[in-house]
């Protein structure tokens, strides 16, 4: 949890930042959401029902400035956030994702290794 929350501060550090998060209703929605708030930030929830246009005036009107984006739902995802203009991020299983700036898993643990040295 402390390096999801490290890799949340590090892609968006500023606190009260509002940040995306587009995943079903899975185990791991649940830890990037903590991970979210323990960071400093707001969560914007997403439904995985909404369209990419719908998804996109939701990133807009909420001023958010990252989503964090299921690689299920990667589709509408990256379409959404490249209309809305904000950075996207992967979690759950690794994938090479397009329209991705990176999977927040991997940007954790590479905090993590470097903090042990």
């Amino acid at each position: 949890m402390r390096a999801l929350a490290a890799a949340v501060r590090k892609i968006s550090p500023g606190r009260g930042d509002r940040i995306a998060l587009l995943c079903p209703g899975v185990k791991r929605s649940h830890h990037v959401r903590h991970a979210i708030l323990a960071a400093g930030a707001e969560v914007v929830q997403v439904s995985p029902l909404m369209t990419a246009d719908e998804i996109m005036r939701l990133l807009v009107d909420s001023r958010a400035e990252v989503m964090l984006c299921h690689r299920n739902m990667i589709a509408v995802g990256s379409q959404a956030a490249r209309m809305a203009g904000i950075r996207l991020f992967t979690i759950g299983p690794p994938s090479r994702a397009p329209g991705s700036d990176g999977r927040l898993e991997d940007l954790a643990e590479a905090l993590a290794a470097n903090a042990r040295g």
